[in-house]
């Protein structure tokens, strides 16, 4: 027990109130530094007066469905989002479908698999974020073979709901009757269901942001790109040659790749808001333990949603939601296992499990360990004799297996189980750097200030506006932290800890505020627990810690939108035209690689001189960026126009997407040079504003010849059987299908081929064919290109073929060959690249 001077506690009241006071000063001496209304991040007074009154309308419809219908603030929330869908149409109908079917199939696959391993638990979303693990982890261990198809997908999530129907109405019907009798009970100031109508108002938000077209900058890069190349591909090459980032931790996106595959890209972003909403129930759940009301607990679900941090996770593909969603999950069991004798045995090794999934979505998660491994040794004794060194090491276990997954694949394909982080460390061949990487954009280090910092230089911390953390660090968090020791809530100063220390040292690492996420939670919990001890208080500091509350969420909502949500308009939602506008105005490249996909049905890799959000493209993209170095170093290299035709001719790229406005990276010195030479080797297709789709030249095509004795001057380099005529006064050659001479020849995958014949008929009319056998590394048999062509004459004719060499391709074997047994006289037989 956490003891204190009992002077210091001899007036408690007055301590909070001047830390209530001192982050109000603070605050409004903040606002007052700002340049208005400039600072607002709303993209004018349009976007901002039509988020208002969204939030103003669907007040208004859940306060009328829960009048109308008798229904309470949660279903009527429930009842607003099922309309919405309906209106939304067909097209927004099936994406959440696929999102209740992958958050009903965790659950009961989560609840099956801690039942046969006997370890018990109540707790509804714990079961679904195993299960959640386990789909995400099993998605992982297959992404390499090509078997990622959307039936098998499908029967892997309608199993376990077929096999547990029954349990399914039971526990769907006990928890409908659990909303029926929730907790009502009045505070003073705001009651529950009022709190529960207002987070269902930003429930709402979230969910129909969930429904537009994805923009945001990670999303594209990576968390989208991952999901659309395994649905377009069905595999995942794990090639860090191509993306540096192949091999990172990669739990989330597996998660995503489950909703995309069988819902599209609308799917993965409802599962990504419903990972926020399970976080807003694990804040909640976090002040309910640590003692707080149910009043607390809501305030505090509310604070969390309207935090700008939150929003942006929410509304954009990052991975961050499911990351802090096992995390907290997974600190929370630890707290229940510390300090609770009833369930200890079985919280430690669900906390195990979570933890490893965390690790498994991100490397970070081991700046939180620090805290936890302190609770741990803190309350030894406790654990020890509740829980046991068994469900520890059963614990450990999960933690180490599942989390150990990426790190072991990373470390078997790269030689460093953190590529491409640590390279000092973990020496491998692939990096091409022996210094450790470092995000320069953001500095390191904690300041006794960092709640005004963070608050009002958010910028610094987090691609964000002013106030992109939230508000409540300074109008909640300090009088909430003093608040929690003052009133001795031992808990609640855990809960503190814990997130205090996995921020410290999250900070002395890199000072992202999107890596403390998970802390971002609890610490937003320990002010649900704060405001639930003051506000019982008859003292008119519950008033007043109320009116910062609601200061703290208008706030919140004035500063809510983000880099890339700074508009809010619902016509890319319900309209397919706004949409494609929509997209055209915010993000045209996403048009461009709509059109390279249709152009390309080769699936070549497209070389990528603009800003590398790919996401759908079917292709391999070469980006001109870190994450791709090689390529990056060889167009560096070049200085003129054959230089660059010639390195994109052997990377067998045909189009290119070209920014004529720069390409976003500072990576080639001149790009203007640069870029006038790649407009010169290539033909613009079409232009979605500054981004052009482009494909390269022919003339720069097909230069170099690849066969000895293309013109049969003589037959050296040509294997030539006996049944074949070969006349070296001539230059002719005569063949049929049953005696071929062939020619091997070395080649690169993915790049295209030209192979032209000229022959004519030998003595009757017949057919002859133009051949390529390709062969692998070990000269195993990849595939036969053929192309008959007839012969009806004495003239001669020539004949072409245009081939891509396949996947793994390394040889080739060039046939000159008749299509019959009648034969053909050849006189020139070309393979140029």
């Amino acid at each position: 027990m956490i003891k204190l001077n009992d002077g210091f506690l001899r007036y408690p009241n007055i301590f909070i109130a001047v830390g209530l006071i001192a982050g109000i000063t603070l605050t409004f001496a903040g606002l007052s530094s700002l340049a208005w209304p400039q600072s607002i991040p709303w993209e004018g007074a349009g976007s901002l007066g039509g988020f208002l009154g969204f939030l103003a309308f669907t007040a208004i419809a859940i306060s009328l469905i829960a009048r109308k219908f008798g229904l309470n603030a949660s279903q009527s929330t429930v009842a607003v989002l099922l309309l919405l869908s309906i209106v939304i149409g067909a097209g927004a109908l099936w994406p959440l479908l696929v999102a209740l079917w992958f958050a009903v199939a965790c659950t009961i696959l989560g609840y099956w698999l801690l039942e046969k391993l006997k370890i018990k638990t109540s707790v509804w979303h714990n079961c679904f974020l195993v299960g959640a693990g386990i789909y995400g982890a099993s998605v992982g261990l297959i992404a390499y073979f090509p078997v990622n198809y959307s039936g098998i997908y499908a029967a892997a999530l309608a199993l376990p709901v077929a096999l547990a129907w029954r349990p399914i109405v039971e526990k769907g019907g006990a928890l409908l009757e659990s909303v029926n009798h929730g907790n009502t009970n009045e505070r003073p100031g705001f009651g529950v269901n009022y709190l529960e109508a207002a987070i269902g108002v930003l429930a709402v938000v979230y969910f129909v942001v969930a429904l537009k077209p994805e923009v945001g900058f990670d999303a594209l890069v990576t968390h989208l790109f991952v999901p659309a190349h395994m649905s377009l591909r069905h595999r995942w090459a794990f090639d860090v040659t191509t993306y540096v980032w192949a091999v990172a931790p990669m739990l989330g996106d597996w998660i995503f790749t489950i909703g995309y595959m069988l819902g599209g890209e609308a799917a993965a972003r409802l599962i990504n808001v419903g990972f926020i909403f399970v976080l807003g129930r694990l804040v909640l759940d976090c002040v309910l333990w640590a003692g707080g009301s149910a009043v607390g607990a809501r305030w505090a679900v509310l604070v969390f949603l309207s935090t700008p941090l939150t929003y942006m996770v929410g509304n954009s593909l990052f991975i961050d939601s499911i990351w802090a969603s096992f995390v907290v999950a997974g600190t929370l069991a630890m707290l229940r296992t510390c300090f609770s004798s009833a369930i200890a045995e079985n919280e430690l090794p669900i906390s195990g499990f979570l933890l490893g999934c965390g690790l498994a979505v991100k490397a970070v998660t081991f700046t939180v360990l620090p805290g936890l491994l302190l609770l741990l040794a803190w309350r030894f004794q406790s654990w020890r004799k509740t829980a046991g060194l068994r469900s520890f090491a059963l614990g450990f276990g999960f933690f180490s297996a599942i989390g150990g997954i990426p790190y072991a694949t990373a470390w078997w394909l790269t030689g460093n189980p953190v590529f491409p982080l640590f390279n000092k460390v973990f020496k491998s061949a692939y990096s091409v750097t022996t210094e450790n990487f470092s995000d320069q954009r953001w500095g390191r280090g904690f300041t006794w200030d960092f709640p005004y910092r963070i608050t009002f230089e958010t910028g610094k911390y987090l691609e964000a506006y002013t106030g992109g953390s939230g508000f409540q660090w300074l109008l909640l968090f300090i009088p909430s932290a003093i608040a929690l020791i003052v009133f001795k809530k031992t808990r609640g100063v855990a809960l503190l800890l814990i997130g205090a220390v996995a921020i410290v040292v999250v900070f002395c690492w890199v000072g992202y505020l999107r890596y403390a996420l998970p802390s971002w939670a609890i610490l937003t919990a320990v002010t649900g627990v704060g405001l639930s001890a003051v506000i019982t208080s008859r003292w008119f500091l519950s008033r007043i810690y109320l009116a910062a509350a609601v200061l703290t969420v208008a706030l919140n909502l004035l500063f809510f939108a983000g880099p890339s949500a700074r508009e809010f308009t619902l016509k890319p939602v319900f309209d397919q035209f706004g949409k494609e506008e929509y997209l055209r105005a915010r993000l045209p490249v996403r048009s461009a690689v709509e059109l390279v996909n249709r152009l390309n049905p080769d699936r070549n890799p497209v070389a990528v001189f603009a800003q590398p959000l790919m996401a759908g493209l079917s292709s391999d993209a070469l980006y001109l960026n870190w994450y791709n170095i090689t390529f990056r170093s060889e167009i560096n290299s070049k200085s003129d126009e054959k230089g660059i035709a010639d390195v994109l001719m052997k990377r067998g790229v045909n189009f290119i997407i070209l920014d004529a406005g720069g390409n976003g990276e500072v990576c080639c010195g001149a790009w203007a040079e640069k870029q006038a030479l790649i407009e010169k080797i290539s033909d613009k297709i079409a232009a979605f504003g500054a981004v052009s789709v482009r494909k390269l030249k022919t003339e720069y095509l097909f230069k170099t010849e690849l066969l000895i004795n293309a013109g049969l001057e003589s037959i050296e380099g040509w294997s030539v059987p006996e049944g074949a005529k070969y006349n070296p006064e001539t230059g002719i050659i005569q063949t049929n299908v049953d005696f071929p001479a062939t020619q091997n020849v070395s080649v690169y995958s993915g790049r295209y081929y030209l192979n032209t014949v000229v022959a004519r008929c030998a003595e009757e009319p017949t057919s002859g064919r133009v051949q390529i056998t390709w062969l692998d590394a070990k000269r195993q048999f990849v595939r036969a290109d053929i192309k008959p062509f007839d012969c009806i004459g004495t003239e001669w004719a020539e004949h072409t073929m245009e081939v891509m060499a396949p996947l793994d391709a390394v040889y080739a074997i060039v046939y000159i060959s008749g299509h019959t047994q009648i034969p053909l006289e050849f006189k020139r037989n070309s393979l140029r690249q």
